[in-house]
């Protein structure tokens, strides 16, 4: 059966003042490393021989999170890809930024973003709906370079999400409720 893994990237640093990370290049944290390389040990084995290849975002976390995976399969390797398409949310130039720094400089947008999650883009950034096609096609284009194989792509909170909710047929405004682990399995349909 063919299928796709989905796995997302490892932790970050703390972040205690909470500041919208968005697409901007952050690397994993040393606990990240520490998660991720668990995972691989638990995971990897289990889907050596498997794997028709693993794509990953072009964010270093991303791709730090997709070596560490690798090295855990001995022999055998898959191809590994980098994809832009499955880059996290751009969230333009909020990235960076506090809540109350986006409220001081855009009163009231921040809640308007939670009123509609799916269609809200910030200034100079992209909505979820946006991200959810860029990552849909992303998707679409690797199954059609390995039509039948299994794919484990590592991307991000916001990029899985938004796969999640089409795949289960939920609503995208829900994009952010939607549980996330660091290594989750979907197998997905034909589209």
């Amino acid at each position: 059966m063919s299928g796709i893994w989905l796995v997302r990237h490892g932790m970050l640093p703390p972040n205690p003042e909470r500041r919208m990370v968005g697409a901007r290049d952050i690397p994993l944290s040393s606990a990240g490393r520490e998660q991720i390389s668990l995972l691989a040990r638990q995971f990897m084995p289990a889907v050596q021989g498997a794997l028709g290849a693993v794509i990953c975002s072009d964010l270093d976390r991303c791709r730090e999170t997709a070596a560490i995976l690798m090295e855990a399969l001995p022999q055998g390797r898959p191809p590994l890809h980098v994809e832009p398409g499955l880059r996290e949310i751009n969230l333009g130039l909020w990235q960076g930024m506090t809540k109350a720094e986006i409220e001081r400089a855009w009163p009231g947008a921040y809640a308007a973003r939670g009123q509609d999650m799916a269609h809200f883009c910030p200034p100079d950034g992209e909505s979820f709906m946006q991200a959810q096609r860029r990552a849909l096609a992303a998707v679409a284009r690797w199954r059609s370079f390995y039509p039948g194989a299994t794919l484990l792509m590592v991307s991000h909170a916001g990029i899985l999400g938004s796969l999640l909710a089409r795949y289960l047929a939920l609503p995208l405004r829900d994009v952010l409720r939607i549980p996330q682990y660091y290594g989750c399995r979907a197998f997905v349909p034909e589209w």
